[in-house]
């Protein structure tokens, strides 16, 4: 099984993989970080296509050594769940770590963002809560024509008005303003073992992000 936390950037991932490397899940669990693979100069949405597919055949291959993995990084739901080799996962999960726009911008800085990225940063978290929420969403950020053949087929046309919506978009959202690192990493501990222990991801939303 395939578990993503991901968001965008000043969000709490990073902390939260700190933390979640040393939980004992009871059964094995592989934390790692999308970006160990490394990023070139000028990484686009064809690379991270590339990227996204390279994580889920190491997913597929921690699976036959009867592994999971848990996958912190900017991968969206819709791009994870189109991956050419995603349907041959036992199964995934995804939580989204949220944070307001003003929350985001102050993490940014205190990490010593540049100010001048900020606004790409903003723009791209405030469309990954929405992407998160409703697949239709603007699609067109990520559904581009990229060398990977991705399926966006598999959620192209579904809503959250589907019957089977839980089941074709299982994504859990957690707003991370009013927590802590520990209470973010926490949330995402309780959401992993639910996962694990078969409760239906869904969307849920934990806490409430700021205006």
């Amino acid at each position: 099984m395939l578990l993503s936390v991901t968001g965008a950037s000043g969000v709490g991932k990073s902390t939260a993989l700190g933390a979640l490397r040393k939980v004992d899940f009871g059964r094995p669990m592989i934390c790692v970080e999308f970006d160990s693979i490394g990023v070139p100069e000028g990484a686009d949405t064809a690379w991270r296509h590339d990227a996204i597919e390279r994580w889920v055949q190491f997913a597929l291959a921690a699976q036959d050594e009867g592994s999971d993995v848990m996958l912190f990084g900017q991968a969206p739901p819709g791009e994870l769940l189109a991956a050419p080799s995603a349907d041959q996962l036992d199964g995934i999960a995804i939580c989204v770590l949220h944070a307001s726009p003003t929350s985001q911008e102050a993490r940014l800085l205190g990490r010593g963002e540049p100010a001048d990225s900020l606004v790409h940063h903003l723009r791209f978290g405030t469309w990954f809560h929405e992407h998160a929420r409703n697949p239709q969403h603007a699609p067109e950020v990520i559904r581009v024509e990229t060398p990977t053949p991705m399926a966006w087929d598999r959620w192209m046309t579904l809503t959250p008005d589907d019957s089977d919506w839980v089941t074709r978009w299982p994504v859990t959202v957690i707003a991370t303003d009013d927590l802590t690192a520990e209470q973010v990493a926490a949330e995402v501990e309780e959401w992993a073992r639910g996962v694990q222990n078969g409760q239906g991801p869904g969307i849920r939303l934990r806490g409430k992000p700021k205006k």
